[in-house]
């Protein structure tokens, strides 16, 4: 994997490889810990069914062809507005507009990345309605300093890069929610966000078997890990960068423990043990916020120790993924029942009650 912070790779990349891919990820959270998003923008989204059938079929397809958004929020664990949307090529657009300035537009959906000073000021604008009747609109604001290169980008042939940007942010949320059959509600506060970019030149199966992720937002720190498979185990990577964005201490060690396996028999570790030379952190994935064949989602609780201190606790956001199952077709079926094609919906996702099932 290709590591890099720098605001300038935040740019769409040129992507003409069948199974390509690219992502601006962002999440963030209340100051109380009730309210969770997260939001992601896709140019080539990897878990299209038709995208992936298109590949395996070697028939040509383009990463701008299946252009999608998902919208995940949650209120103390639980989803209370869930989208994954794929929308028309004509529907979408990636553009950088100068060195400073980047516009993405999927549907009615958009985030406006800019660099005005020293400052990142990204704003993402929701208009999303779904086939149950579900709408989430407003406005989600992001603000942090740039940061100085946390590292340097390894310059190896590798398929996918990562770009950390803006791992600790001030949002400001102004969002309305309506739910099928119910007056809509105004969700309003101010908490901490995170923004990262991922590109791929060819499908996530082909780079890695799978892959932990996680950030949590401690009070003088944030802490962003990495977990990639070698060939006997784990690398165990992760970083504490300090409020202003300057580089603590990076993780170099850890362990996996406790194996979670859900329904469709995908295992993943449920405490992840890290380790530095000062610092020591343990994650337990204490709340299930989307499980499925091939990935979980978790509201998870980081204990940061230096020595043998417990110095901080956070909860935050982590994750697991396994993108070979991506491309069995056997799990096809369910996925579609939750992917909204715009234009073409499953039926199950017209009703309100079997849409929410699939949550």
């Amino acid at each position: 994997m290709n590591l890099s912070s720098d605001f300038k790779h935040d740019a769409p990349v040129d992507k003409r490889k069948s199974g390509s891919y690219e992502w601006w990820y962002f999440d963030g959270a209340d100051n109380t810990g009730d309210w969770h998003y997260v939001i992601i923008f896709y140019e080539g989204c990897p878990f299209s069914p038709e995208y992936n059938k298109k590949w395996e079929d070697r028939e040509e397809t383009k990463a701008a062809e299946h252009p999608a958004i998902s919208i995940s929020l949650y209120h103390k664990g639980a989803p209370v507005f869930y989208c994954m949307s794929e929308y028309n090529e004509k529907d979408a657009t990636f553009k950088k507009v100068n060195e400073n300035e980047i516009k993405i537009r999927v549907g009615e959906n958009k985030a406006h990345l800019k660099l005005e000073d020293d400052m990142l000021n990204h704003t993402i604008q929701i208009s999303e309605r779904l086939p149950s009747g579900d709408e989430l609109s407003g406005t989600i604001r992001f603000q942090s300093k740039l940061l100085s290169s946390l590292f340097k980008q390894s310059g190896k042939d590798v398929s996918h890069s990562w770009n950390l940007t803006q791992p600790r942010a001030g949002t400001k949320v102004q969002l309305f929610l309506k739910e099928a059959g119910k007056d809509a509600r105004e969700i309003s506060f101010m908490g901490t966000g995170y923004h990262d970019h991922n590109t791929g030149a060819e499908p996530m199966k082909n780079e890695f078997r799978d892959w932990y992720w996680g950030r949590f937002h401690f009070k003088d720190s944030t802490l962003v890990y990495y977990l990639m498979p070698l060939e006997n185990g784990y690398q165990f990577r992760g970083w504490l960068i300090d409020v202003e964005g300057n580089l603590l201490e990076e993780i170099d060690g850890g362990s996996l423990n406790n194996s979670n396996t859900n329904l469709f028999n995908l295992k993943c570790a449920n405490k992840i043990n890290l380790s530095s030379k000062n610092y020591s952190i343990t994650i337990d994935q204490t709340q299930t916020l989307d499980s499925g064949p091939f990935y979980y989602r978790f509201k998870s609780m980081a204990e940061l120790k230096k020595g043998s201190i417990i110095s901080d606790k956070a909860v935050g956001i982590s994750e697991y993924i396994y993108p070979k199952r991506i491309h069995h077709k056997i799990y096809w079926p369910l996925v579609k029942m939750r992917y909204h094609y715009v234009g073409s919906p499953h039926w199950v996702q017209k009703s309100a009650f079997f849409y929410r099932w699939t949550w």
